[in-house]
């Protein structure tokens, strides 16, 4: 069992029974429902029981949208990494398609709990190595956690979660304890985080203490040794990376023989890759695709459409750590979001496959708050909102701006978006448009991942558009929303309200499951008021399957990232693959 990345960013849409007839022209309204393409019950058939109708020497090819900037679970920061380190790695804790945290019983001999919440004691197993043949031992979960603590480690999406964990020790070569003074409702996810290999990243720690930096650690990042199922085996740049079956690995062994994930940026050739059968499985179509360009002899030929709930979100974050003079006021936010014609967006761009987002937790998830109300495509609205604040029309120009230390600004604001994102020019160039109209300029800037990362992370913009993903628990918005994680975490609006970071600090606290809920309600509510983000839309699971892949799951987190995953998906015995 491999442990999914703890980049922790349930409703499961059933299977559609479906006959295919052939291929048509679609209605001028698509309707999933009545695409016989669409979840067929083929691709979420389970394997079989005898093995011999699996085969096992194939090789699955799945696609990434960009290339990761690392393999190292320490540092993953994006989906493109979390879904390679997924096959590499393993861990004594893991969480199942419905967000279950649950024991590695692969890797996990026993694990105790003291009646207070405040001691853990884990044995692993004996014999377990790392892909060198190096004995993974108690030393190794020690180091990690050193090393996610350690300040010089720049590891933001880790550290929240460990930093209950005040003391993690091994008491002999299988046995790690842990103790967390505070009894936590998020005790055991906090234990969740990744194994490095210890005899791997102590050498040059002394040289280098980020473990991020240096020739050394550099060729670490790319030619990793995990424990995982899979094996690494080869990284060509902006090409491929291929993982190998683990035949060492010491429990059920993985259907696959090896995969490769081939790095494919363009969504065009994306598609025309897995109409050529070249690519096994898209994670994301774009909706255009999914509603209208799948619908060929072409495709159908090769697979099917799998389409169901994520609990991921697209937003426009607003920098409102007094960088630029338009958005630390909650009224130009709001005018912002009150500009948003959402409801062209899900008919024009997403064919009515996706929903408006009403915040930061989905409607399907237990700490939803029914009461939001969300705030609606207004442009009256949005005009007063900005002459409340100040900014004002000049009648000689047709443009908004305002006297700030003796010096008229005029509201002209850059929007940054991340290369590769099939949706965000279009979702920009409609707001852009509506915009102008209430006299706010608003320009776009289109850079690489790896370039936008370092944008965010280090302030440096005015607004960008992204999507999260959803947590296995609410806690996991700690990073994103208190205000002391705008210098060590993924806070890169700058965002900061006392009761929000009083309120994180009691859902940590609460046992009591309604009282809990309650409090990460009134979590969404006061963030959907603040409009730190304006939300666009929940982000639908719209995924292209081989039609020879069956074992599919759905999850809050899409087809990745939880067990088993595509750990699960097999293929028939007898199928002729085209390379």
């Amino acid at each position: 069992m491999y442990r999914p990345s703890v980049l922790r960013l349930v409703g499961i849409l059933l299977a559609i029974p479906l006959i295919l007839t052939g291929c048509r022209k679609p209605p001028a309204e698509y309707d999933p429902t009545m695409d016989p393409l669409v979840n067929p019950p083929a691709m979420f058939a389970p394997p079989p029981t005898d093995a011999q109708d699996i085969d096992t020497e194939q090789t699955l090819f799945l696609q990434l949208d960009g290339s990761p900037n690392t393999l190292n679970p320490l540092f993953a920061s994006s989906a493109y990494e979390g879904t390679v380190q997924d096959v590499l790695y393993t861990g004594p804790f893991t969480f199942d398609k419905d967000m279950n945290w649950m024991l590695n019983e692969e890797m996990v001999e026993s694990f105790e709990e003291s009646d207070d919440h405040t001691t853990f004691i884990l044995k692993i197993k004996d014999g377990l190595t790392w892909h060198d043949g190096h004995p993974l031992t108690a030393d190794d979960i020690v180091f990690s956690w050193q090393q996610i603590r350690d300040p010089d480690v720049p590891c933001p999406a880790q550290k929240p979660g460990v930093e209950p964990i005040t003391e993690c020790v091994a008491l002999d070569r299988l046995t790690v304890k842990y103790v967390q003074p505070e009894p936590l409702a998020t005790r055991l996810w906090n234990l969740l985080f990744p194994v490095i290999p210890k005899h791997i990243y102590e050498k040059h720690k002394q040289d280098h203490p980020d473990l991020n930096t240096g020739d050394y650690y550099v060729t670490q990042a790319r030619n990793p040794v995990g424990s995982g199922p899979y094996r690494f085996v080869e990284w060509k740049e902006n090409d491929k990376i291929v993982v190998e079956r683990w035949e060492g690995y010491k429990g059920r062994k993985p259907y696959f023989k090896r995969i490769i994930f081939r790095i494919i940026p363009d969504t065009n050739m994306t598609l025309l890759a897995f109409q050529k059968g070249q690519v096994h499985a898209v994670e994301r179509l774009s909706a255009q695709q999914f509603a209208r360009e799948t619908n060929t002899r072409s495709f159908a030929e090769a697979g099917y459409k799998a389409w169901g709930t994520q609990w991921q979100f697209a937003y426009i974050g607003w920098n409102m750590d007094g960088s630029n003079p338009f958005f630390a006021d909650v009224r130009v936010r709001k005018a912002m979001t009150h500009s948003l014609n959402v409801d062209l967006i899900l008919k024009k761009i997403f064919y009515n496959l996706a929903g408006p987002c009403h915040g930061v937790y989905h409607p399907d998830s237990w700490m939803y708050n029914p009461e939001v109300t969300l705030l609606g495509y207004d442009l009256q609205k949005a005009a007063a909102l900005l002459d409340e604040a100040g900014w004002v029309v000049n009648p000689q120009d047709g443009w908004r701006s305002k006297s700030i230390a003796d010096k008229n600004v005029r509201f002209d604001f850059t929007l940054l978006i991340p290369q590769g994102s099939p949706t965000a020019p279009q979702i920009a160039a409609i707001l852009q448009q509506d915009l102008k109209k209430i006299g706010v300029e608003m320009k776009t800037r289109t850079l690489e991942w790896s370039s936008f990362l370092k944008s965010v992370r280090e302030h440096e913009f005015q607004a960008s558009t992204a999507a999260w993903g959803t947590g296995t628990d609410p806690d996991t918005g700690w990073n994103l929303w208190r205000t002391e994680q705008y210098d060590i975490g993924r806070n890169y609006i700058g965002y900061s309200n006392p009761r929000i970071d009083e309120l994180f600090a009691a859902g940590r606290r609460e046992f009591d499951f309604e009282k809990r809920r309650t409090i990460y309600q009134e979590i969404h509510k006061i963030l959907y008021d603040d409009q730190p983000y304006t939300w666009i839309y929940d982000r639908p699971l719209l995924s292209a399957i081989n039609k020879n892949i069956s074992g599919v799951q759905f999850s809050p987190r899409g087809l990745y990232g939880f067990y088993p995953g595509f750990y699960n998906w097999w293929m028939p015995s007898a199928v002729q693959v085209r390379p």
